[in-house]
């Protein structure tokens, strides 16, 4: 077996859907308080302060694992010190994945297509008599 000079090289993903596929996050709250875990808000995230029930949870069941909010968008598939938010997930425990969709090289084309779908539903408005 062979190994990889780029063991520490982060794969970066943009695709939201597709992240939460691949790491296996669990975002649904009644899954969570299924597996005896209190989520915040009905989202499936956890607080910092909620940070030793996550974690004792997942030492007690290895197919878990935790993955960090580190900035607005940003998850990094791995427990990071001092995230404001965290999350459950099962799936792939690359510590190397990360989501930004911020980033995304198709995001400008999106906000321009939302932008321009908004500006014609304000102009039909505006322009219509009823």
């Amino acid at each position: 077996m062979g190994a990889s000079g780029y063991g520490d090289r982060i794969e970066l993903i943009v695709d939201i859907s597709e992240f939460y596929r691949r790491v296996g996050l669990v975002a649904y709250y009644l899954e969570l308080e299924w597996l005896g875990l209190v989520p915040n808000f009905c989202s499936g995230f956890f607080w910092g302060e909620d940070l030793p029930q996550l974690q004792q949870f997942c030492r007690g069941n290895p197919q878990y694992h935790i993955v960090s909010t580190t900035s607005p968008g940003r998850l990094v598939n791995k427990y990071v010190p001092g995230a404001k938010i965290y999350y459950l997930a099962d799936g792939d425990r690359n510590p190397n994945l990360v989501l930004n969709p911020l980033v995304s090289p198709k995001r400008a084309l999106v906000d321009e297509e939302v932008v321009c779908s908004a500006l014609a539903i304000i102009n039909n408005v505006e322009t219509s008599d009823k």
